[in-house]
């Protein structure tokens, strides 16, 4: 969903998410606290598990911690946020790609090409294992870290489209210079870019809405991210999709849940096929049946059901 993860140098994995604290710092000014100075008005950039946007005081450009709720690591609501996770709506009807069961004549899942693609490698086994995923899922553990989102590799220009009904709440500009779409689903209040609960869309280019719109469930809102440039090198991009919240617990965290907890009762099944016809395909076109545990996913697409705060270790 986005955030700085102490990961190689040199590589943006698929598992990681993002880009580690030496590469990131070139694309945010080399700053890493809130009153340092940047360049550029409007771009958001995260530092270990803070939010940072680049704000005009006076006349010098500074970056200022973003409120809880207006980053994709800095909690997502006002003051009051909800009791826990069972209190996000069940409204997700798509992945955030028009994905589908897998096809072996066509070799695709939908918009996602599985035939013939072959992950990035590097010169060491860590690099490589970074890659190894087409899909990534919620709670694999990366270096110590559980993810708190999941990562779809998809073409060049595949279009990403919106999760849910709602409206867009925050549309950042993000430290790898390609932007996230932040919907509150309908019902959830939206003010001033916080909200209790938003489904995020991370990694995308030409947004094609702002903040304040619409939007429908399936409705395009951008292109798949070319940022990472090891996948863009073989004609792909990425999406990261997730879900955070902020608690009524005044801790301040922000906190993340697994997307496929909250399926549209209507879509659930189809849905949660998909993903595991992805999954299959995948260890199927690589020969490695290591690459996914579909016996520790519960449901599919989890590995684990807890909450990942901040410090993304999965305890609630």
């Amino acid at each position: 969903m986005n955030v700085a993860r102490n990961l190689s140098a040199a590589v943006v994995g698929i598992a990681a998410m993002s880009l580690i604290a030496a590469g990131f710092a070139s694309g945010a000014n080399a700053a890493n606290k809130p009153g340092d100075k940047c360049t550029k008005a409007g771009i958001t950039v995260h530092v270990g598990n803070v939010d940072l946007r680049c704000t005009k005081k006076g006349s010098t450009l500074v970056w200022v911690t973003l409120a809880s709720g207006a980053g994709s690591n800095s909690g997502s609501g006002s003051s009051s946020g909800i009791t826990s996770n069972a209190s996000i709506p069940k409204v997700i009807q798509n992945w955030g790609l028009a994905v589908d069961t897998y096809d072996a004549g066509s070799g695709k899942a939908g918009v996602m090409q599985i035939k013939g693609v072959t992950p990035p490698t590097f010169s060491n086994a860590d690099d490589d294992a970074m890659y190894r995923h087409i899909l990534g899922i919620y709670g694999l553990d990366v270096k110590g870290t559980k993810e708190p989102q999941m990562a779809f590799i998809a073409p060049l220009g595949t279009p990403v489209i919106s999760m849910v009904d709602g409206i867009v709440c925050d549309l950042p500009r993000l430290y790898s210079n390609d932007y996230s779409v932040r919907v509150a689903p309908t019902g959830t209040p939206c003010t001033s870019g916080m909200a209790p609960i938003l489904f995020e869309h991370e990694h995308l280019n030409s947004p094609q809405v702002k903040v304040g719109d619409k939007v429908k469930a399936g409705q395009q809102i951008g292109t798949v991210s070319d940022y990472n440039p090891h996948w863009k090198a073989k004609g792909l991009g990425m999406i990261e999709t997730g879900v955070f919240f902020s608690k009524n617990d005044n801790s301040g965290k922000p906190w993340h849940a697994c997307l496929a907890k909250y399926l549209a009762s209507a879509k659930k099944a189809s849905m949660l096929a998909v993903l595991t016809s992805i999954e299959k395909a995948w260890i199927a076109e690589r020969g490695d049946p290591t690459l996914y545990d579909l016996a520790a996913q519960n449901p599919v697409g989890c590995l684990t059901t807890d909450d990942i705060t901040d410090s993304n270790t999965g305890a609630r």
